[in-house]
């Protein structure tokens, strides 16, 4: 994904300071017409586009970020990660990132924004259209939705991973391993479901589709490491038994791995794993697990940019990638 341009670039390539490239986006009569003119030439050849948003948040007395998570996913790894990027991108611009759990609704997170604690918010949205973000957008909080799609946020406001990009890899490694008949974990979707695990589960069928190959599905009510081995058992015990399983996390991967154990299989010699997220734990456990890099400190970094930088001029999902491992 190509660098995003900021007013530090410009500020850098006028032969100006930051708060001069600031003073001629709003036309600020402070500052002479040829320093105007050099400063906007530096804007144009660079691609520079000012956030209307983002100016604003500058603007605010104090520099700091919401940065909102469900209660329920507060020690969540997918939290530390988002949580770790959020804090790199803005520490580039000076600012601090603030952290609120909240329940369902945001009422915490709005009433932090109005009273003038913090300028903006990333949310861990948990579904699409989460409420939380819908109740921030509403109360005029500029807000960046992370990894789940919202219509309450334009594009630019939207972070996602290529979750179905990478589903591809992985169905593909498995087609090019022979693989033919192919388990998938994944959860039970609604008919008009979106986000990742829609993504991830829509892209493997697809994919297997167009190798020829039969996928298996077992359902689970939830990414955990126990619905993975309930997933996992059911395919095991299915005939005939897939010889390559993919799971849409890595921790129902792992439950599928003690499936394995159980049933007195060797992976990957008498079945092959592959799993999504690339968690700490995926490089450690026995074997070391194939799976798809999910490029959450990224997200998070991304998620900051957006509020605070200007407008990026690429819009496309943070691409993801396949680590091959012993379990495959």
């Amino acid at each position: 994904m190509p660098s995003r341009v900021t007013s530090r670039d410009v500020a850098r390539a006028a032969g100006v300071s930051q708060n001069t490239v600031s003073l001629v986006i709003h036309d600020s009569p402070r500052v002479r017409p040829e320093t105007k003119a050099t400063v906007r030439a530096a804007m144009k050849r660079l691609g520079y586009h000012p956030n209307a948003v983002a100016a604003a948040l500058r603007t605010q007395s104090t520099p700091v970020l919401l940065f909102v998570v469900r209660k329920s996913t507060v020690h969540d790894h997918v939290t530390a990660e988002l949580l770790a990027g959020a804090i790199e991108g803005a520490e580039h611009f000076g600012d601090s990132v603030l952290v609120i759990a909240v329940d369902a609704g945001a009422r915490l997170a709005v009433n932090a924004f109005h009273a003038g604690w913090a300028s903006g918010s990333l949310v861990f949205a948990v579904e699409p259209n989460d409420r939380v973000v819908t109740e921030l957008t509403a109360a005029g909080c500029p807000t960046v939705s992370l990894l789940q799609p919202s219509t309450d946020c334009p594009p630019e406001y939207l972070v996602h991973a290529d979750d179905a990009g990478g589903a591809r890899q992985a169905i593909a490694h498995l087609l090019e391993r022979g693989h033919t008949r192919i388990g998938l974990v994944t959860a039970r979707l609604e008919p008009d479901a979106e986000g990742p695990a829609f993504q991830r589960t829509r892209a493997a069928w697809e994919a297997a589709q167009a190798g020829g190959a039969t996928l298996v599905p077992a359902y689970t009510a939830a990414w955990t490491t126990e619905g993975g081995l309930r997933a996992g058992r059911e395919l095991l015990q299915s005939s005939p038994r897939p010889s390559a399983i993919f799971a849409i996390s890595d921790r129902a991967a792992f439950g599928v791995l003690q499936a394995a154990r159980e049933a007195h299989l060797r992976v990957p010699e008498d079945m092959a794993v592959v799993g999504f997220d690339d968690t700490e734990w995926a490089r450690y456990c026995d074997p070391p697990l194939t799976t798809v890099e999910f490029p959450l400190r990224t997200i998070g970094r991304l998620g900051a940019e957006r509020l605070l930088g200007g407008t990026p001029t690429d819009l496309t999902p943070v691409p993801t990638r396949l680590i091959v491992r012993q379990s495959s």
